[in-house]
Formats: C-alpha cells, structure tokens, sequence
C-alpha cells in the first residue's frame, strides 16, 4: 500500500483550502476599506460645503466692517467721498 498519493492528494486540497479562505479573506478586507473610504469621503463633503458656507460668512463680516468703517472715516453712505 502506498500513501504518497493519499497525502498528494490531502496536500493540494489544503493549499486549496488555504487560497479559498485568503481570497475570501481579503474580498471581506477590500469590502471593509471601501466602505471607510465612502464614509471618510462623504465628510469631507460635508467640511467643503461647511467651509463654504465660512467664507460667505466672513466676506459678509468684511463687507460690514468696510462699511461701518467708511462710516467711521466720513465717507458717504454711497461711497463717493466725504459727505
């Protein structure tokens, strides 16, 4: 009786057990990193429109401060020089 063929057998079938698992293993991986990707882009999304809504607030500010400080140096309310 020979065994070398029972365990060639029993051999392969391991490694191909072991490749099934990994793939299966790094599918799930891929699928994890994917979905933390989606979620990491999703708020930066929502910083951009944050910073957006930011700035036109702050050029708001900066118009109002210019104004009032026209106001403060004399000028017209128009903008044409002194009153």
């Amino acid at each position: 009786m020979t065994t070398s063929g029972a365990n060639g057998t029993r051999a392969w079938a391991g490694i191909a057990v072991t490749v099934l698992l990994a793939a299966g293993a790094i599918t799930i991986q891929w699928g994890v990193v994917t979905a933390k990707l989606d979620q990491v882009e999703k708020r930066l999304d929502e910083l951009i429109v944050e910073a957006r809504a930011l700035r036109s607030e702050y050029q708001a500010i900066e118009r109002r401060v210019s104004y009032l400080e026209g106001r403060l140096n004399g000028a017209r309310p128009d903008g044409r020089g002194t009153p």
